[in-house]
C-alpha cells in the first residue's frame, strides 16, 4: 500500500475525531484500507503529523457500526434474533423451543443461539430475556 500524504492523514484524523469509523473513511478513500486509516489516525505511523490522535477503544470496546446484522460475522437477522429472544415461556419458566431446534430451523450452530440467549452477542438489543435462566426449583422430598 502506498504511504498517504500528510495532508490526507490530517483529514482522516479530523473525520475520525468527528465520529466517523475507520471503515467509513477508507470507503471514501478506496486507495487505502481501514487498517491503514486506523494506523495513521492512532499515531502508530505519522506521529509527527498534526491532528487529533485517536485512542484504542474509543467506542467503549464496541464497534457501533458493525453491531447485529451489519456485522460481517452475523448469522442471524434482527428479526430472527428478536423472535428467538421472545420465545421465553413465562408459565413454564423456560425457553419454549430448545436452542438446538432453533439452530436446525435457521441453519446455524446451536452455540449461536445459546450465545444470543446468554447475552454474549446482540447485547445492543438490551432485550429483557437475554441472560434469563429458569428460577431454581426446590427439590421435593419424598
Amino acid at each position: 500500500m502506498a504511504k498517504p500524504p500528510g495532508s490526507l492523514v490530517v483529514k482522516w484524523r479530523d473525520l475520525a475525531a468527528s465520529g466517523r469509523s475507520y471503515a467509513e473513511i477508507s470507503r471514501k478513500y478506496p486507495k487505502y484500507t481501514a487498517d491503514q486509516v486506523r494506523h495513521y489516525c492512532m499515531g502508530t505511523s505519522g506521529k509527527h503529523l498534526p491532528g487529533p490522535l485517536q485512542h484504542a477503544g474509543r467506542w467503549g470496546g464496541h464497534n457501533v457500526w458493525l453491531q447485529g446484522e451489519r456485522s460481517p460475522h452475523a448469522e442471524l437477522t434482527l428479526k430472527q434474533a428478536r423472535t428467538i429472544l421472545d420465545d421465553w415461556d413465562e408459565e413454564a419458566d423456560r425457553w419454549a423451543t430448545s436452542g438446538a431446534e432453533w439452530a436446525r430451523k435457521l441453519g446455524v450452530a446451536a452455540s449461536t443461539i445459546h450465545m444470543l440467549r446468554r447475552g454474549e452477542t446482540w447485547q445492543h438489543l438490551e432485550h429483557p430475556n437475554q441472560g434469563r435462566k429458569p428460577k431454581k426449583r426446590k427439590k421435593s422430598r419424598r
